[in-house]
């Protein structure tokens, strides 16, 4: 007969989880480049002349579903941008980036110059990256510091 554990081992435990798989979410720089490829395609895509537009927007979004698929794979679980409560507000604050990159790649189609999407392209490329990591370290911090 095996005798449950303490609240303390108990609470231990989970702590010690807890450290483990944001230890383990350590991955390369070339992730955060892929994904900032991704978010660049993401944002830039309507602005692109006809029909690109309408190809690329797919193609990104394949491209997101197979980061996904392969963190999973490494990784053995994934993690919505949007569950952690504090780590969820980096990720509205870069969906509202990402909007209005986005409005600023389709305003170059009529009323900007042409080129427009390529700037809001590598501005997506750049706060798809800030915003990665930026994530990562505020979902690390919370799950170090256990539910609230």
């Amino acid at each position: 007969m095996t005798q449950d554990p303490s609240p303390q081992e108990a609470l231990a435990s989970i702590q010690a989880a807890r450290t483990g798989v944001a230890s383990v979410a350590d991955y390369p720089i070339g992730y955060d480049i892929l994904y900032g490829a991704v978010c660049a395609l993401l944002v830039a895509g309507p602005g692109l002349p006809h029909p690109w537009s309408i190809v690329i927007i797919p193609v990104a979004m394949a491209g997101l579903a197979w980061m996904v698929t392969a963190w999973r794979k490494k990784f053995g679980w994934w993690v919505s941008g949007y569950s952690p409560k504090r780590a969820r507000w980096v990720s509205y604050g870069l969906g509202v980036v990402f909007l209005a990159l986005a409005f600023l790649s389709v305003r170059g189609q009529g009323a900007g110059p042409d080129w427009l999407f390529l700037v809001s392209g590598a501005l997506g490329f750049v706060a798809a990256i800030i915003g990665n990591r930026l994530w990562m370290h505020v979902w690390r911090k919370e799950l170090a510091e256990g539910p609230q």
